[in-house]
């Protein structure tokens, strides 16, 4: 009797309360950055509306290593939460990649309704099966292109550059099929190969490029709009089995408040990142007529067909139309 009433103890805690739920949420942006700033709200959110009874134990920043690597983690259950880039989940659910299909979305509008419909109503049993729990989608945002040469106009501009991706499969098609040559680079490692000169350029969102001081190597930049990225919450099945449904409900609701809050933040932050990299940090900033990019992403859209398969590509396709209108 004894044995049991000590194991009770430490189940509740000396204080009769049950003993609180840590979660690790494991991500690459910085503190700073609008998901990083969002992700500080969502623990504290969760924390306050479970009275402490859940604690979100947060590591941005790449400290629990490359965001594969987090993922590989949630996976296996060492780590209980991540914000997930498509590319990364793309690795393991192929049909992800037909998210980063070049020059799919128009506008920030037209990628949330995707994104929070019919793409969600597709991802969400998938990620299921591979034990991965699915709350809600932040942001990364569009994918705009820097290099440290030239102004970049045209696709033909492009031809022959080195330009840095990650170890993603769309974001190499699309430079490859402008005629660049695709570097893989980490992205821990991406502000150090820019100041060594290792390519000649990168393709990222512009919060990315300001919160990363890239302007301080990169001097000219093309407002492509080529891709959207957003950051994926899942959470190991496990981990979530933890919660009571009353934890899961607060958990889901403030991941979501979290998404729109990192998605408001961003979108607000562009105009103005914009006007002081061309005003104060010297960059040169294109912003051309997208025709002639459209018109060469022929064999990038191969490449991703036969990446994620016809019928996928097909899918998501008719949302692509469907949500154009």
């Amino acid at each position: 009797m004894k044995k049991i009433a000590l194991a009770i103890l430490i189940a509740f805690g000396a204080s009769g309360t049950q003993a609180a739920v840590e979660l690790k949420l494991g991500h690459f942006a910085s503190d700073t950055h609008p998901c990083g700033i969002a992700a500080k709200d969502f623990k504290a959110n969760v924390e306050k509306r479970t009275n402490g009874e859940v604690k979100i134990s947060l590591f941005g920043n790449n400290v629990l290593g490359s965001p594969p690597e987090v993922l590989e983690q949630v996976l296996l259950g060492a780590v209980d939460m991540s914000l997930s880039g498509q590319d990364q989940l793309a690795k393991h659910l192929p049909f992800y990649d037909v998210i980063s299909t070049p020059f799919a979305f128009k506008d920030y509008a037209m990628a949330d309704r995707i994104i929070d419909g019919d793409f969600k109503a597709w991802a969400a049993p998938e990620l299921l099966k591979k034990n991965l729990v699915h709350l809600s989608d932040w942001e990364w945002g569009f994918r705009q292109l820097t290099n440290s040469k030239k102004p970049i106009n045209t696709p033909a501009d492009m031809k022959g550059m080195k330009i840095r991706t990650p170890p993603a499969f769309a974001y190499q098609a699309f430079v490859e099929a402008a005629g660049g040559n695709a570097q893989t680079i980490a992205f821990a490692e991406l502000v150090m190969a820019m100041k060594q000169g290792v390519v000649d350029g990168q393709e990222n969102p512009v919060g990315t490029i300001y919160d990363l001081k890239l302007y301080e190597t990169q001097k000219y930049m093309s407002i492509l709009n080529y891709t959207y990225s957003s950051m994926v919450h899942v959470v190991n099945k496990n981990s979530w089995a933890k919660l009571t449904p009353e934890q899961q409900k607060i958990v889901t609701e403030e991941s979501i408040a979290a998404a729109k809050q990192a998605r408001k933040l961003l979108r607000d932050n562009e105009a103005v990142q914009l006007k002081d990299l061309e005003t104060t940090k010297g960059i040169v900033i294109a912003r051309p007529d997208l025709g002639p990019w459209k018109a060469a992403m022929g064999p990038a859209w191969e490449k991703v067909k036969g990446r994620v398969g016809a019928d996928n590509f097909k899918r998501f396709m008719d949302m692509v139309e469907k949500n154009s209108k």
